[in-house]
């Protein structure tokens, strides 16, 4: 807690930084004996927390307290003074609490506690955040978890190009290309101009100021955001796949990135997404077969991968492996039959030799 003493008595001063010097989390930033001069620099010093007399020569204390308050709306001001008769104005102004000289440290230590709490209870309040589910729906929420409402759809659409672009400017070209393709450059340009300023609207009705910014000729999303989408992310580059990150990536993955929003440029990123869901779950079937183990969760994780991408040999070789592990045959004969009717009604495809040759050396096996 950053902490400055205004007291034009240098004695008072000097005992109060040793009664403050005993507990942990304070820290000192600045000691003025004229408050004009702590006005001055109450910008740089930046203080969570300030004592403040109130007889002083240049400046009453609750005129001064006003100026800090001005300049910093969230500092504590708590008032060390040695008459009782301005306790009233005191707390007029919101002061947190008024001490008596000579301060009794049981006092203190009560006040301290309370700015704490205060100080903890602030930090709350500005951990806000937009929670955005990327994937199956695109559904985004303040942080009381009520629905944002999007002036137009395109409004809703540049977010999403913004947020999953999140990590690098976007060319004021490229998200006209993409969001308003067909259009003719002063006309896209118009439209652009007109969703970024219904988009700054709607978050700064949610408090973020600075929420887009504009430099080099691009745009860049600059509002505190948790999503499923950066959670699995994080978990792909992490590169340590224990069952709980699979677990978590089987929750966080409810079907195709941006769901049915029919975003043509999001095609990429949809692909991308699907490849590291893949990777996760594959990388740790695989590690688990070859183990010569089958958890519960093993099922799942094939499961999701062949929803993602049914003609990938690869997954159905790593079901075949599966199944014959656990000489479940029944279930093998029928998934395998299930796979063949599929792959030639759809695509008019046979399963490679490679896939023939492991799943008979596994039915086979069984008829001897």
């Amino acid at each position: 807690m950053r902490v400055i003493i205004v007291d034009d008595e240098p004695i008072a001063i000097d005992i109060l930084k040793i009664m403050l010097s005993e507990y942990e989390n304070i820290d000192i930033v600045g000691t003025y004996t004229k408050p004009l001069e702590a006005i001055k620099e109450v910008k740089n010093t930046k203080p969570d927390l300030i004592f403040l007399d109130i007889e002083m020569g240049e400046m009453n204390g609750l005129e001064a307290a006003n100026y800090f308050i001005k300049e910093l709306d969230k500092v504590e001001i708590v008032f060390s003074t040695a008459y009782m008769e301005y306790a009233v104005e005191a707390f007029e102004i919101n002061a947190l609490d008024y001490l008596l000289k000579p301060i009794q440290k049981k006092r203190l230590t009560k006040t301290l506690e309370r700015i704490n709490r205060n100080i903890n209870q602030k930090n709350k309040a500005k951990e806000q955040f937009i929670e955005v589910q990327g994937f199956k729906e695109f559904i985004v929420k303040d942080s009381q978890g009520n629905n944002i409402s999007w002036r137009t759809k395109k409004t809703k659409e540049i977010f999403a190009h913004l947020w999953l672009n999140q990590r690098e400017s976007v060319s004021k070209s490229r998200i006209m290309e993409d969001v308003f393709p067909g259009k003719d450059t002063e006309k896209a340009t118009t439209m652009l101009h007109t969703t970024i300023y219904q988009l700054r609207k709607v978050l700064r009705n949610l408090g973020y100021v600075d929420s887009i910014t504009f430099k080099n000729n691009a745009y860049q999303l600059n509002v505190p955001i948790v999503s499923d989408v950066d959670e699995l992310y994080k978990i792909y580059y992490d590169k340590e796949y224990k069952e709980e990150d699979v677990k978590r990536t089987l929750e966080l993955y409810r079907g195709s990135l941006l769901g049915n929003e029919g975003y043509y440029w999001a095609l990429e990123l949809e692909e991308l997404y699907n490849k590291m869901v893949i990777s996760i779950l594959n990388t740790y079937v695989e590690e688990q077969l070859y183990r010569g183990l089958s958890p519960p969760i093993l099922k799942m994780c094939l499961d999701t991968i062949y929803e993602i991408d049914r003609y990938n040999e690869n997954t159905i070789r790593l079901y075949i492996n599966y199944y014959g592990m656990q000489n479940d045959i029944i279930g093998l004969v029928n998934f395998f039959k299930k796979y063949k009717n599929k792959i030639w009604k759809e695509i008019r495809s046979k399963p490679s030799k490679k896939t023939l040759d492991l799943y008979e050396s596994y039915t086979k096996k069984q008829s001897l």
